[in-house]
This record gives C-alpha cells, sequence and structure tokens, in this order.
C-alpha cells in the first residue's frame, strides 16, 4: 500500500476557531501545484481521508480536480491537528485489508508528521511544510518505509 499523507494549504491566521481557518490564494495555489506534480507522475487513488477542518477541506476541494475518479472519500473527525495518529493508522490498516493500495490523507501538523513516524518509525516525525507531501510504502505486516516528502518549494526548483 501506498499512502499520500498532505498537509493542507497555507492558511489564514485568523477566523472565529482554529477549524474555521480558510485557505489563502497562496494556499489553494501551492495545493493546485503539488495536485498537478502528482497527477503528472500518474498517481491515482483508491481512497482519500480528510480533516473535517476547513482549510483540509479546501485544500481537498483544490486537488479533486486532478483525481475525480475517487468514489472513496472520507472526511474523519479524528484527523485534527490534536488528533490521534493511532486512530490514523489503524483506519489505513482497515483500509489496506479492504484492498486499498493507494491512500490520500490531507491533514495537518502535527498530525500529519506523527502518523509517519507511527508507520515509518525510523523516518521520525518529520515536520510539512503547506501542501507538502509524504509518501509512506506499508508492506502488508504494516510496516512501512518513507520514500519521499515533497514541498512544494522542491517542485518550483524542477
Amino acid at each position: 500500500m501506498h499512502i499520500y499523507i498532505m498537509r493542507h494549504g497555507e492558511a489564514e491566521m485568523l477566523a472565529h476557531s482554529d477549524s474555521e481557518r480558510a485557505l489563502t490564494a497562496l494556499g489553494r495555489l501551492e495545493s493546485e501545484m503539488m495536485a498537478s506534480y502528482l497527477a503528472n507522475q500518474n498517481i491515482s487513488f483508491d481512497a482519500v481521508l480528510v480533516s473535517p477542518y476547513l482549510r483540509a477541506q479546501q485544500t481537498w476541494q483544490s486537488v479533486c480536480p486532478y483525481f475525480s475518479a475517487v468514489a472513496n472519500v472520507q472526511t474523519l473527525p479524528f484527523l485534527t491537528p490534536g488528533g490521534s495518529a493511532r486512530k490514523s493508522v489503524n483506519e489505513i490498516l482497515a483500509l489496506q485489508a479492504a484492498g486499498v493500495q493507494k491512500l490520500l490523507i490531507v491533514s495537518h501538523l502535527p498530525l500529519v508528521g506523527y502518523i509517519v513516524g507511527e508507520l515509518a518509525p525510523e523516518a521520525g516525525v518529520p515536520a510539512f511544510s503547506t501542501s507538502a507531501v509524504g509518501i509512506v510504502e506499508l508492506d502488508e505486516d504494516g510496516f512501512g518505509n518513507l520514500h519521499s516528502l515533497t514541498s512544494v518549494a522542491q517542485l518550483s526548483n524542477q
């Protein structure tokens, strides 16, 4: 199984609550740039898991046109900044058992780093810039390896 773990795009700093912070114009652009990059790599997804927070939902909205064939898109309440890495990994393992081969997760710091740390302990807990994507390959026994962590800045340098 390949798991693509994406942090949301740049978000505004102020809102009525953290969950209501919206993407900035740059955040939408970053998300679209990363989606275009992934689509140009002929990557597709069997399933997508998204945080309920506005900025993650808007990130998925920016990314979705590049991957319109995904039928299994779920918003999960524990994919928030302070959410549970263990619940996230349990959901990933359940999807793997159900036959999902390529999964996209759209969430937040610090959770995205903690998910990588749980799946691929040798990678530690990496920091994700906005719209960055980490790719973890998970074997059939649930042991993972972090293949890459790509930032939007790296795309600009290619």
